[in-house]
This record gives C-alpha cells, sequence and structure tokens, in this order.
C-alpha cells in the first residue's frame, strides 16, 4: 500500500549561485518535483488542466508578493 502523504523529494543544489549549469541543475530538479506534484494532484482527482492553471496562477502570485518584498527592501 502506498503511504497517503508521500514526500516529493527535492535535491539540493550542487553547485554555487554564481556556477552557470546551476540554472540547469535547478530547472531539471524543480521540473521533476513540479511533474510528481501534478501526477498526486491528478490521482487524487484533479483535472491535469486545473491544475496546471491553478499552478500557474500561484506561482504568478508568488512571483508578484515577491517583488513586492523586494522592492520594499
Amino acid at each position: 500500500m502506498e503511504p497517503t502523504n508521500p514526500t516529493i523529494q527535492i535535491s539540493n543544489p550542487r553547485y554555487p549561485a554564481n556556477d552557470p549549469y546551476r540554472v540547469v541543475e535547478r530547472e531539471e530538479v524543480l521540473a521533476q518535483a513540479f511533474r510528481a506534484f501534478v501526477q498526486r494532484a491528478v490521482a487524487a482527482g484533479w483535472k491535469e488542466s486545473e491544475v496546471a492553471l491553478t499552478l500557474a496562477d500561484i506561482a504568478d502570485d508568488y512571483v508578484m508578493a515577491l517583488a513586492r518584498r523586494v522592492k520594499a527592501n
């Protein structure tokens, strides 16, 4: 039986912030976690399109909030 709340694994960065490969690594790691999250949401009964649109909205809200915090500092 599968655990009811399996953890989505996200590995630590292996490259320093100024290393150009960090961008590639970040995309690979986060894309894998994103796909796992979407699969879990779909398995729970949400439509894939609902999940995608909602995650895009959440990401947009997060980026806007981050921009406001940066601007305030």
